[in-house]
């Protein structure tokens, strides 16, 4: 069975975003690139998917089994057969939403500072204290 590093990543994830609320608003956006990039690194959301499959697999194969072998009322003993399956597979699945749409809005924001910076370095802003 493979390590659940869901919990350290979490913890790091934790670790840098203390480091981006500490960070100033202004004049630290290449700061921050490195931090969400590090973020980003961590992949939570990828896991969480992987983890959403793995339960609506395990659900359709009980669901399968159970129907093969109700003798009467096949649909419904398969559907019974599942509860619980189901009350997994929505949190794994809203788990896999949230993660995903993390790291979507991380990837914007990046791309955003980065943009930002560009603008920067353009129009001279980024020297006028020198």
């Amino acid at each position: 069975m493979t390590q659940d590093w869901t919990e350290t990543h979490l913890k790091e994830i934790i670790k840098y975003q203390r480091q981006l609320d500490a960070l100033p608003g202004d004049g630290m956006e290449m700061a921050r690139i490195e931090t969400l990039s590090k973020m980003l690194v961590l992949k939570l959301s990828a896991e969480f998917s992987e983890r959403y499959k793995h339960v609506y697999a395990s659900r359709n194969q009980v669901h399968a089994e159970a129907y093969i072998a109700a003798a009467k009322n096949k649909a419904a003993q398969a559907e019974l057969a599942v509860i619980d399956l189901r009350r997994e597979e929505a949190e794994a699945y809203g788990n896999m939403k949230r993660w995903g749409n993390a790291f979507n809005s991380t990837k914007e924001e990046v791309n955003a500072l980065k943009y930002r910076v560009r603008i920067s370095i353009e129009d001279g802003s980024s020297r006028r204290g020198s």
